[in-house]
């Protein structure tokens, strides 16, 4: 590769604003090529150095090119195509962060300041120019560049010393411009790059969009074999991750009709084969948070609607995924770093590991074993658009993230619809109500832990006739860390949160159609979400909590997934289900009679749906029409209001 050879003259019609002339020079002849830049900025501003850096990288690639293919200038005319100010291609392929160049800009001003010492500027070029220019002696570079590392002399316009000519007193800043970019070069590896890598940085190329799967329906297919629900609980219980024999953050589910059958998670490390130990395991669980789960979710789903699940590969655009989970509602963080939050989870799920020891089967029945070794549960690569941070080498602003997806191993042996004809695999599978995707973790973290345990775990309960039926206890102890669970056991504010957060959970998935029957016996009026009943005269002789651990209830998902879960088949081969009412229709007069019985204000509850007092006003005097959806939204947002305002 050879860095052009560079002469600096000045112009007498802008004294002040010299032009910079780029003279390239070829050990296969003499031509020359001049490239034409006017820059109207003070020599000593910082964009003005940058710019003279970003130049000098820009000419770089076009020699690199001519080094590796010499007649490609000839054919595309690139020597007598000056380039403009304003397209300075480089930064649209990479991103120099501010804080580089303030620090450049800095080291420049240093150098300005021993300007007036000969002896010192000279050791400090030395010291800073020679460790980066040895980089151009192994790319042949012309013996003119090297004789530039002298200290830059007040030369006479027209004069010369050898093939380097300094007319201006701005040679030193073209001196430390060449060091920066030297530097560059090594931290972006252009002197490696190929020539089909430099043509298409050239070239301004357009990646193609790859096509990606549609939105998901609002009800979809989900496979629930173990290794996904390990892998899915795993994420919203950090608690239960363990250290093992080996040091290594380990993730494990057992069966609870068959201990013997288990599911191992683990963190892979940055090569094959690594298993990450337990601290930084740890790291990468709380790094990816609850919203890995909601992810795995959508991986999943997709992968159902797929003709051979674990056979295929399929990806997924980020900007829907980001709608698909909620996001969109995250106003405070731009449409990139919503990108670049899903890419980082993107990534981190694909090196989560499994292992899987489980026969199912009646003991003296026929049995299949559907072990698999230790082997990837997702199989991701993620493919982030826009500008790359040359020091890291990634995307940190992405304008768009692909993820292309296809499951591991186990995928063959638990989502196979021929295996389970011909007895040696199983196809277990439920259904997901998408719209659980979108509550948010951070207010509504039980309700999303809840809405997610049930729906992996119905298809498990088939066999059981009350598959539907729960203790509130159970249901905490499946989904709620231990350590909370604890406090509340022991401590009366602690109870109190945990039962405060256990009806806000029911009282959200009632407002998204799930159906929740409460057992009279065990589940008193009084002990219920927002409920005005009066406590009995006897009920200080139990815990409020222990009374709820025990309590009986029927919790439903939305409409037709009963039917399909009764019908035990896949939704492409039964006919549509409609929606049934589950309750009856409110009324603008029911939102203001139970509002002002709960003491919540017009302005609170408009606040709270988003709207403004003046719809709401309408609403409640029957002036603007009210669909079913906005009104059980308003009766959630009356119940949550008035409890907030009734904690201490």
């Amino acid at each position: 590769m050879t860095l052009p050879v560079t002469k600096f003259v000045s112009d007498r019609r802008y004294p002040s604003a010299p032009v910079v002339y780029f003279v390239m020079q070829h050990k296969r002849g003499t031509r020359i090529s001049w490239s034409v830049l006017e820059i109207m900025l003070d020599q000593d501003n910082k964009d003005y150095f940058k710019l003279k850096i970003i130049r000098l990288l820009e000419e770089f690639l076009l020699e690199r090119i001519t080094k590796l293919d010499p007649d490609i200038r000839g054919e595309q005319n690139i020597n007598n195509v000056p380039l403009g100010v304003e397209t300075v291609f480089l930064e649209k392929y990479f991103k120099i962060p501010d804080e580089f160049w303030d620090l450049k800009y800095e080291w420049l001003q240093q150098a300005h300041e021993l300007a007036q010492n000969e002896k010192e500027l000279q050791k400090f070029l030395n010291s800073e120019l020679n460790p980066y220019l040895d980089l151009f002696k192994d790319i042949e570079i012309d013996k003119t560049l090297l004789a530039s590392r002298k200290t830059p002399s007040r030369c006479k316009p027209g004069s010369s010393n050898g093939d380097t000519v300094f007319v201006i007193e701005d040679s030193l800043t073209q001196l430390c411009a060449l060091r920066v970019a030297a530097e560059l070069i090594q931290k972006m590896e252009l002197h490696k790059l190929s020539l089909s890598t430099l043509e298409n940085l050239l070239g301004e190329p357009t990646l193609g969009e790859p096509a990606t799967e549609p939105k998901l329906p609002e009800i979809t297919g989900l496979p629930t074999p173990a290794p996904l629900r390990a892998g899915v609980e795993s994420h919203y219980r950090p608690d239960k991750w363990k250290r093992n024999a080996n040091n290594y953050g380990v993730f494990e589910a057992a069966s609870k009709t068959n201990p013997n059958n288990r599911v191992e998670v683990f963190i892979g490390g940055e090569k094959d084969g690594d298993i990450l130990a337990w601290e930084a395991a740890l790291q990468v669980i709380d790094l990816m948070g609850i919203d890995a789960a909601k992810l795995q979710l959508v991986f999943a789903s997709h992968l159902f609607n797929q003709h051979n699940p674990f056979q295929s590969n399929f990806s997924l655009k980020g900007t829907e995924v980001i709608k698909q989970i909620g996001w969109d509602k995250k106003h405070r963080l731009t449409v990139s770093e919503k990108l670049a939050g899903i890419a980082s989870i993107a990534f981190h799920l694909g090196r989560m590991l499994m292992e899987c020891t489980w026969v199912e089967g009646k003991p003296k029945g026929n049995k299949v074993d559907v072990s698999v070794s230790v082997s990837p549960l997702w199989v991701i690569e993620v493919d982030a658009r826009g500008q790359k941070n040359i020091f890291t080498g990634k995307v940190d602003a992405p304008l768009e993230v692909y993820i292309n997806v296809s499951p591991g191993p186990w995928a063959e042996k638990w989502l196979n619809r021929m295996g389970i004809k011909a007895g040696i695999a199983l196809h277990q599978f439920g259904w997901l109500a998408t719209e659980i995707l979108k509550i948010d973790p951070y207010h509504e973290e039980l309700a999303l832990k809840l809405a997610i345990h049930l729906t992996m775990v119905s298809r498990i309960k088939m066999w059981d006739k009350n598959q539907y039926e729960h203790k509130v206890g159970s249901l905490l102890e499946a989904v709620e860390l231990e350590s909370r669970i604890n406090a509340a056991r022991q401590g009366f504010r602690e109870a109190y949160n945990l039962k405060q957060r256990w009806d806000n959970s029911l009282t959200l998935l009632m407002s998204m159609d799930w159906r929740v029957i409460f057992d009279d016996s065990t589940y008193p009026e009084w002990l219920r979400p927002n409920s005005q009943a009066s406590k009995p005269s006897d009920w200080r002789k139990e815990k409020i909590i222990d009374r709820l651990w025990k309590a009986k209830l029927t919790i439903k998902p939305p409409d037709p997934i009963p039917a399909l879960l009764a019908a035990k088949t896949e939704p492409l081969q039964l006919k549509p289900v409609t929606r049934t009412k589950s309750e009856a229709i409110l009324t603008g007069a029911d939102i203001r009679k139970q509002r002002e019985a709960k003491g919540v204000s017009q302005t609170a509850l408009a606040e709270w749906a988003g709207k403004t007092k003046a719809w709401l006003c309408m609403v409640e005097k029957g002036k603007r029409k009210l669909d079913p959806k906005e009104a059980k939204e308003l009766w959630a947002g009356i119940d949550f209001l008035a409890n907030k305002s009734d904690q201490p």
